[in-house]
C-alpha cells in the first residue's frame, strides 16, 4: 500500500468510526421479500433508523437478481439487476440511473459493510427503471411480474419552457398532437397505464390536469395546458425509459426565477456585458472553514464585491451579484437568476478544502464530469450545499446536468467556458502570485443549466495555513478580483471580435 493509498485508507476509516459512533439510533430489523407470481419468500435484511426503513444493499441485490458492486475507498456502489443498474454514494439523497438522477430525500447509510438504502423512496426509483412492480407497505417488500408499462409523469419548469415526461416500462410507439383547447394528447400504442400514478398533481402551475384513458390496444394521456398559445417537441428517451414533450410559448416561463431588480432590464444583446458574480454558500451554509475559524462564506463575499466595483466602473459591463449580503441561495436559483436576466457570463467564486492540509493553490472549473480525483473532491464540497436546500429546491437536480436543454443549449459553451476559466487563471496566478493546480473540469451543481460560458473558481485552499493567511488579507482579495476583471475584459475582447467577423 503506498502513501496515497494509506491517506484514503485512514480517510475511510475515520469515515466508518463516524458511521459506528452513530449507530446507537440504529436497530436491525427483518423484513420479508415475495416474489410473485410463485409467491417466493425471502428474508431481506434492513434497518430502522430514525424511524425509516433502510434496506441493506447487497440483500436488495440479490432479492433482485443482480450483483452489487462497491468501492469503499470511493464510498460509493451500484446494482445491476435486469439490465438496468442504480448507483449511490454514502451521505447522499441522490441516485443515479443512467442519464438521470433522482431525490431520495433520506441519506445513503453505511452499516456492517454494507450501504443502507431507505426503503419508502427508493420504490420509486426502481418502479421508473425496473422491467417489473415493486410494491412497499411497510414491512414486505413485493416484486411482480409488468402489470403496467405507463407509470409515471412528472413536469419541470424550465427556463424556456416546461418540460412533461412520461415514464415507461418497455419501448412503445407513441403520437402527440394538440388540440385548439390547450389539450395535448399521448396515445401509446400497446400502452398499459396506471390511472392512479398519473392522475395526480402536477407540480408545475402550467400543468392544469392530467387524465388517462385505456383502450384495448392503446392509452392516452391527456395533458391540459394554462396558456392557449404554445408550441411543442417530443422524443423517447432512455436511462430511464420516458416519453419527453418540451412545451415552448408566451406564458410558460417561470416568474419566480426571474429577479424583480432586473425583470425591466433589457440585457439581450449581441455584446458580452452582462456578468452574474456568484459568491459561494452564504447564511447557514458557512461553507468551508480555515484553521483560524474564517468561514468560505465571507472570504467569497469580500473578493465577489471588489469584483462587482471593478465591473461596475467600467461602462461596458452590467455587473448582478447572487447575493449582496450573507444569505443561503440555493444552488439552482443562482443559474436561474444568471439565464433569467440574459447573463453573458458566469462567475462562481469559492475557497477549496481537503483532508490534506499540505494541499494548497488555485484551480478553475468549467462544467463537465470530472475526469480526476481532485476534481471529483471539489465538486463534492461544493455540491454538499445541497443539504441546506428545501425539498422543492432539491427537485431541480432531479435530472442531474439536464439532458434536454443541456443537449439544445449548453454544450455550446462548454469550449467557451474551459477557455475562460483558463485565462483566469493564469491572470490570478500571475497577479496574486499563488501556486496554480491547473484547469480542471467537474459536474457542479451551481454551475448546471448556466447557458452561458460559466466557470468557478477555487481561489485558495483555506485549510492549508499558508494559503489561509493570504484569504485573511484585503489587498489578495482585491488582486485576485482585479485579475479575474481583466480576464473578464480579454475574453470580452476576443469573442465579441469573434461576433463581429461572422456578422
Amino acid at each position: 500500500m503506498n502513501f496515497s493509498e494509506i491517506i484514503r485508507y485512514k480517510s475511510l476509516m475515520r469515515t466508518l468510526f463516524l458511521i459506528l459512533v452513530c449507530a446507537a439510533n440504529t436497530y436491525a430489523a427483518a423484513i420479508t421479500g415475495i416474489k410473485l407470481p410463485e409467491g417466493e419468500k425471502f428474508s431481506l435484511k434492513a434497518y430502522e433508523i430514525e424511524g425509516v426503513y433502510y434496506i441493506e444493499s447487497a440483500s436488495l441485490a440479490r432479492f433482485l437478481g443482480g450483483k452489487e458492486t462497491i468501492d469503499f475507498f470511493g464510498k460509493y456502489g451500484e446494482i445491476e439487476f435486469d439490465g438496468y443498474e442504480i448507483e449511490y454514494s454514502l451521505f447522499s439523497r441522490f441516485l443515479r440511473s443512467g442519464e438521470s438522477v433522482f431525490n431520495i430525500y433520506k441519506p445513503v447509510r453505511f452499516r456492517d459493510g454494507a450501504f443502507l438504502l431507505p426503503i419508502r423512496y427508493l420504490i420509486d426509483v426502481l418502479n421508473q427503471v425496473s422491467p417489473n412492480d415493486l410494491d412497499w407497505d411497510g414491512r414486505t417488500l413485493t416484486v411482480s411480474p409488468l402489470t403496467y408499462n405507463i407509470t409515471g409523469i412528472n413536469a419541470f419548469q424550465k427556463i424556456n419552457g416546461v418540460l412533461i415526461e412520461i415514464y415507461l416500462k418497455e419501448e412503445l410507439r407513441f403520437d402527440v398532437v394538440k388540440t385548439d383547447d390547450s389539450w395535448i394528447y399521448v396515445t401509446v400504442s400497446e400502452g398499459k397505464v396506471d390511472s392512479l400514478a398519473l392522475e395526480r398533481r402536477i407540480p408545475v402551475d402550467a400543468v392544469y390536469t392530467v387524465k388517462t384513458y385505456q383502450f384495448d390496444r392503446s392509452a392516452q394521456i391527456s395533458i391540459r395546458m394554462r396558456p392557449k398559445d404554445f408550441t411543442f417537441t417530443s422524443k423517447l428517451r432512455k436511462d430511464p425509459l420516458r416519453i419527453q414533450i418540451l412545451v415552448r410559448g408566451e406564458g410558460f416561463v417561470d416568474s419566480s426565477l426571474v429577479s424583480s431588480d432586473y425583470a425591466e432590464e433589457n440585457f439581450s444583446d449581441n455584446t458580452i456585458d452582462v456578468i452574474v458574480i456568484d459568491p459561494g454558500h452564504g447564511g447557514e451554509d458557512f461553507g468551508a472553514t480555515g484553521p483560524s475559524n474564517i468561514k468560505e462564506k465571507d472570504i467569497v463575499l469580500k473578493i465577489a464585491k471588489h469584483l462587482y466595483s471593478y465591473l461596475a466602473d467600467d461602462e461596458r459591463f452590467k455587473p448582478i451579484m447572487t447575493r449582496q449580503d450573507d444569505v443561503f441561495v440555493p444552488l439552482s436559483k443562482r443559474t436561474a437568476l444568471a439565464n433569467s436576466v440574459g447573463g453573458d457570463m458566469f462567475i462562481s467564486i469559492h475557497a477549496n478544502a481537503s483532508e490534506n492540509k499540505k494541499a494548497r493553490g488555485l484551480i478553475s472549473f468549467s462544467l463537465a464530469d470530472a475526469k480526476t480525483d481532485q476534481a471529483r473532491a471539489a465538486a463534492t464540497l461544493e455540491n454538499s450545499s445541497i443539504r441546506f436546500e428545501n425539498m422543492e429546491d432539491q427537485k431541480q437536480y432531479l435530472t442531474d446536468l439536464d439532458f434536454t436543454l443541456r443537449d439544445m443549449i449548453q454544450t455550446e459553451f462548454q469550449r467557451e467556458s474551459a477557455d475562460l476559466a483558463d485565462i483566469i487563471q493564469k491572470n490570478i496566478n500571475k497577479s496574486a502570485k499563488i501556486n496554480s493546480r491547473g484547469v480542471d473540469q467537474a459536474g457542479f451543481f451551481v454551475l448546471d443549466k448556466a447557458y452561458m460560458p460559466a466557470v468557478l473558481i477555487e481561489t485558495a485552499f483555506i485549510s492549508n495555513r499558508d494559503d489561509e493567511k493570504l484569504l485573511k488579507k484585503n489587498d489578495f482579495h482585491k488582486k485576485t478580483a482585479k485579475a479575474i476583471y481583466e480576464s473578464i475584459v480579454t475574453f470580452k475582447e476576443k469573442y465579441d471580435n469573434l461576433k463581429g467577423s461572422s456578422n
